[in-house]
């Protein structure tokens, strides 16, 4: 099982301005694996809203603000990560903050946890994003309050003439798991509860409401949820992508129209695997699979690839493998790590194939298109949108 390479080390406050003590670790940004080169710095504040350097004013709440890192502070302009101490000073509620390459208002993880009005850092590496940028977002309980926040940059990584620099996550876990058994028409169902259950234990997903259980009654009825809100004929078993993807909305988020996941087709393998890679890097959430020409769903929480960092936005990197999961116990796929290729054109239950299911004939009310349209002969994930 691949996990998500981080940093855990323990913050110290920068001295300057009045700033002192140690202070508490908690969770880093994604670091990238061997293949990179790494060049320390001297310490250099290239962020502190205190004074207006790199950007001005205090972060309110729930609003990601970006600055730019390369060409300041002596980081190169082909650097494709930092290391670094974040800081929050003057907050004036208890919270967190997120740092990343990808602006989130809405963040599903943090890198410092903190109380009300107690200075507090942590160290950090963290992927830069497009332009050479980093995004932070202040996260309170309620709307209103405001923070400080200062970023000292202490060296940066560089691509490797080794190698490429290569890029791994892996979401699992295995207390999020069910079997569909003994309902073998529950794939999308059993897969449902399993994606919520991952994301609920990895926390801080703005708006959730999902409660984890993996309870056989839970499933049928999220079975029977989805066939409520779907598009495809009742005489078929199942459901569609469309039912799918509003059982996540709705037990995840409270509503049909919540936004957070979405159907998705493309007209080729590579542009399904990319963005399905993509969005679970961008977003730290599980991706469903449309498998067995559309017949059946999987979940994919993990990756590793090469070249740039996925959850930048680029596409300019290549699919080593993902980490599969099947809800159907005689398949036995859990957490399992599936080369790109086994994933192109494997066995019929490990590839990815084009969907052919053509039993889906309605007009969705949430996206206006209708699924046979939408779908037919293209490759089909079930992907989060924020």
């Amino acid at each position: 099982m691949r996990k998500l390479a981080l940093t855990l080390v323990i913050g110290l406050l920068a001295s300057a301005s009045g700033l002192g003590a140690v202070v508490q670790s908690t969770a880093a940004a994604v670091t990238p694996a061997p293949g990179s080169t790494y060049h320390a710095l001297t310490p250099s504040r290239i962020l502190d809203t205190r004074t207006g350097t790199g950007l001005s004013g205090s972060f309110g709440s729930d609003k990601a603000r970006t600055f730019g890192v390369t060409g300041d502070g002596g980081v190169p302009l082909n650097a494709s990560a930092v290391t670094g101490n974040l800081t929050v000073t003057g907050q004036t509620s208890l919270g967190y903050l997120y740092i990343g390459p990808v602006a989130q208002d809405n963040p599903t993880s943090s890198t410092l946890n903190f109380p009300r009005g107690d200075d507090r850092a942590n160290a950090v590496t963290v992927a830069l994003g497009a332009g050479g940028t980093l995004s932070i977002t202040y996260v309170a309980p309620t709307p209103g309050p405001t923070a400080q926040v200062i970023f000292d940059v202490t060296g940066y990584f560089t691509p490797s003439s080794m190698g490429s620099v290569t890029w791994t996550l892996d979401l699992y876990d295995a207390r999020a798991d069910r079997w569909q058994n003994p309902d073998l028409t529950a794939c999308t169902a059993a897969s449902t509860e399993s994606m919520l259950n991952t994301i609920s234990y990895a926390g801080s997903a703005s708006g959730f409401v999902w409660q984890p259980t993996t309870s056989y009654s839970t499933q049928e009825s999220i079975l029977a949820f989805e066939r409520e809100h779907m598009t495809m004929l009742t005489s078929s078993a199942g459901t569609d992508p469309h039912g799918w993807r509003n059982a996540l909305n709705y037990y995840g988020w409270g509503s049909l129209d919540a936004g957070v996941y979405r159907d998705s087709a493309y007209s080729s393998f590579d542009a399904a695997a990319k963005a399905a890679v993509s969005a679970l890097a961008t977003y730290q959430k599980p991706v469903g699979i449309l498998a067995r020409s559309g017949r059946h769903g999987q979940v994919i929480t993990g990756y590793q690839v090469t070249g740039a960092d996925p959850s930048t936005g680029s596409s300019d990197f290549s699919i080593v493998g993902v980490d599969l999961t099947d809800p159907l116990e005689s398949v036995g796929y859990r957490d399992a790590w599936i080369s790109f290729a086994e994933w192109r054109s494997g066995g019929s239950w490990v590839q990815f194939s084009q969907y052919l299911e053509d039993d889906s004939p309605y007009q969705d009310p949430i996206d206006g298109q209708v699924g046979n349209d939408e779908w037919y002969g293209k490759w089909v994930i079930i992907d989060p949108a924020n």
